[in-house]
């Protein structure tokens, strides 16, 4: 006989992959309602401490601060951010005059010494042709970069309009997501029975828990990195340490696998550029450095925040990037403490019906 009440699972279960699936291959498309709801769940305990604070029952007041709050503190990081790149490149174009007739300087010694060098061989005439083919090709191949350099810039700024609507949706997403969040996970819950009901709230309320867990976490890393960074930076470069220590913290915070590097070694590498080596290879050392001691603390760090063994998460860090990528490092501990909450809520135990309890028994 059929056991339905299995096969209704087994087909539900086939679905929710399907979908699964579906999202996954467009993930692009789904990424800002995503994150939208994603930061939603995470800024609900705030919502919810203004309106316990503010004795309020209406959601709209305590949305409104916390999406406020949101906005004013990222606009100001971006432009923080802007306004010290475009300082930069501004310095930097002031600069190039300058750099321009060292190297024409550098260049004219090289000529010199290399003609004085072939003088000396009576195969000077084959060399020279060498490396003119080596010049040729060295040329070739900047034009090729530079051909590309031009093409990738003007993708960026073709695609300026596009990120100003994705974020706008973003935007307007997350303040209705936050408004209406309640509602939304209610009639989520109501869609099952009243014991899986229980079971998906358990879950849920686990996840959120983890949810603060490991921003807790990223926090403590990315404040430790900051007073690396800084420390360093005030050696290497004291002029813009701290506006590059609070960039290299926000770089960090921000969920990215390079970290500290996204800062570090472009100007690393724009300081060796220029002529400052010992500066660039500091600079890139530091860069590798915080890499190194972010990678080997993170996953205690982060165990001891969502309630995770460093071997556990380290291994589900480890699997989420082999299938997923660099997202997969950020992913797979949260995949496996929402498994782990299941498990423990009884979510995925299979109950037989009660004829085939009967049957089973002796």
């Amino acid at each position: 006989m059929i056991n339905k009440p299995l096969v209704k699972r087994i087909l539900i279960i086939i679905a929710l992959i399907l979908v699964g699936l579906f999202v996954y291959f467009n993930l692009s498309a789904f990424m800002p309602v995503m994150l939208a709801l994603l930061t939603a769940m995470i800024f609900e305990p705030f919502v919810r401490f203004l309106m316990k604070k503010l004795n309020i029952r209406k959601r709209l007041l305590s949305v409104s601060i916390v999406f406020t709050v949101f906005l004013i503190v990222s606009t100001f990081l971006i432009y923080i951010m802007l306004t010290y790149l475009i300082e930069s490149l501004i310095d930097w174009s002031r600069q190039i005059p300058a750099y321009i007739n060292e190297i024409e300087l550098v260049i004219d010694e090289l000529i010199q010494a290399f003609d004085q060098f072939i003088a000396e061989f009576p195969q000077g005439p084959q060399i020279v042709r060498a490396v003119d083919e080596l010049a040729n090709n060295a040329i070739n191949t900047a034009l090729n970069w530079s051909t590309n350099f031009v093409a990738y810039l003007y993708e960026i700024i073709m695609s300026v309009p596009n990120m100003l609507i994705i974020g706008l949706v973003y935007l307007i997403t997350l303040f209705l997501f936050s408004l209406d969040l309640p509602r939304l996970l209610g009639n989520f819950f109501n869609m099952f029975k009243r014991e899986t009901s229980d079971k998906l709230r358990y879950v849920f309320q686990r996840m959120g828990s983890v949810f603060l867990g490991w921003w807790k976490a990223q926090f403590i890393m990315s404040l430790g990195i900051f007073i690396l960074s800084y420390l360093s930076l005030l050696y290497i470069a004291p002029g813009p340490a701290l506006i590059v220590s609070l960039l290299v913290w926000l770089v960090d915070i921000i969920p990215l696998y390079v970290g500290p590097a996204l800062i570090l070694v472009p100007w690393g590498i724009f300081a060796m550029i220029i002529g400052d080596m010992t500066m660039g290879i500091q600079l890139t050392v530091l860069a590798i450095i915080l890499l190194v001691i972010r990678r080997i603390v993170e996953p205690k760090v982060l165990g001891d925040s969502i309630g995770l063994h460093a071997l556990p998460t380290i291994l589900s860090m480890y699997f989420g990037f082999v299938f997923f990528g660099v997202m997969g490092l950020i992913l797979g501990p949260f995949v496996y403490m929402a498994f782990k909450s299941a498990k423990e809520s009884g979510l995925f135990e299979l109950k037989m019906t009660e004829e085939e309890e009967k049957r089973d028994q002796p």
